[in-house]
């Protein structure tokens, strides 16, 4: 009997089937073939959709290749450009979403119009110095709302004199903004409400990705009083590589769409300020459809978190076998009869100490290790 071989469509089939069964969850069916719950929900809806036929790979050729363009479509083109400053991809699906009736060109031919009205314009590569980060970590998201970024659009100066400092924050996967705030200075007391507001709204990621900037990291090296409240809501600090900005790319990239149009000219005061970003906020979550996300938008892909943000701070559980101390007021803890310092950032916590050596012991705060203790040394490191 001849052997029966399973095409890639074949199990794209069993999984669709699968998961408009009933019987199983979304979970379930991505756990058994080992893939995403993305990638189940893309092959169940095409299968919904189109049937067998909607389970193949899409060609990434262009459909035509048109030698001409009408008059009436060139001017939507700049039209579409002018009013978003976007390039020839969005322009494109903004104009197949919104006239499916046109046979549009391919993005040379838009790019060409663009060139010759004079709407492209060569942007320099700024280069930046390489610069030690502490406590770093690499983490790589698949889901929304697993891996929040947050960083300030550098400031300027408002019409009143006064200085604003934009405070903003993207979920990785999906590109949602979700914050963006006029602040007046880059303290810890003015971020931290957003962050929080941000949490309450849309549930805790995983972790949460920064630079080493005011408020986010610590310049000496330590945890900063912002990861330690991080830790706290059980919600990982991750911080950039040294001169590496590919490593919060996407993030970097809405900063620069931010600032061509949000903030030229600047407003006469922050609440007028404010009100713009708010509009830029809907229109790059609602409008603009987005590369990074196969050209969807924003508000189609994101959905919340299912860790709900705590009514009440909890206290951090540490096993049996951990030997616990609280933090001093100046960020010391006692260990054999000596007196070592962790952070200061972490005054008045309990923190637990897990033996892994003759005079060493691994740092534990909350669910999260954070360094060793060498008691040869009397250091933390």
């Amino acid at each position: 009997m001849p052997i029966l071989e399973r095409t890639m469509v074949d199990i794209r089939e069993e999984m669709a089937l699968l998961a408009l069964d009933g019987r199983f969850s979304v979970s379930e069916v991505a756990l058994r073939y080992g893939v995403s719950r993305p990638t189940v929900r893309l092959w169940r809806d095409r299968f919904r959709e189109q049937g067998r036929a909607g389970l193949t790979n899409l060609s990434h050729a262009t459909h035509r290749c048109p030698h001409q363009m009408s008059e009436q479509l060139e001017q939507m083109i700049v039209g579409e450009r002018k009013r978003f400053g976007w390039g020839s991809k969005k322009i494109l699906r903004r104009l197949a979403d919104a006239h499916p009736e046109l046979e549009l060109p391919g993005r040379s031919a838009v790019d060409a119009v663009l060139q010759r009205e004079g709407l492209i314009a060569e942007r320099p590569r700024r280069r930046q110095r390489p610069r030690w980060l502490p406590f770093r970590s690499r983490y790589t998201a698949t889901e929304p709302a697993e891996l929040m970024t947050i960083d300030y659009k550098g400031q300027f100066r408002l019409k009143n004199g006064e200085y604003c400092f934009p405070l903003t924050m993207v979920d990785n996967v999906s590109r949602y903004l979700l914050a963006c705030e006029a602040l007046g200075s880059t303290r810890l007391a003015q971020a931290w409400p957003v962050i929080t507001r941000v949490f309450r709204e849309h549930g805790l990621p995983r972790a949460l990705q920064s630079d080493n900037g005011p408020p986010f990291g610590s310049p000496n090296g330590g945890l900063s009083t912002l990861s330690v409240r991080l830790m706290m809501l059980g919600v990982l600090p991750v911080y950039g590589r040294p001169a590496h900005p590919q490593d919060n790319g996407s993030h970097e990239r809405m900063h620069r769409d931010l600032k061509a149009e949000a903030t030229r000219p600047p407003s006469a005061t922050r609440s007028a300020q404010q009100k713009r970003f708010d509009e830029f906020t809907n229109r790059y979550n609602v409008e603009r459809p987005h590369e990074g996300i196969a050209m969807q938008r924003p508000a189609h892909v994101f959905s919340g978190s299912s860790r709900p943000y705590p009514r009440r701070q909890r206290t951090p559980e540490y096993e049996a076998h951990l030997e616990t101390r609280k933090v001093t007021t100046t960020g010391e803890i006692k260990l054999r009869g000596r007196p070592i310092f962790i952070a200061q950032s972490l005054a008045g916590q309990t923190i637990g100490l897990e033996p892994i050596g003759d005079h060493l012991y691994e740092v534990h705060f909350y669910a999260f290790r954070i360094g060793k203790v060498d008691t040869d040394q009397n250091t933390f490191i």
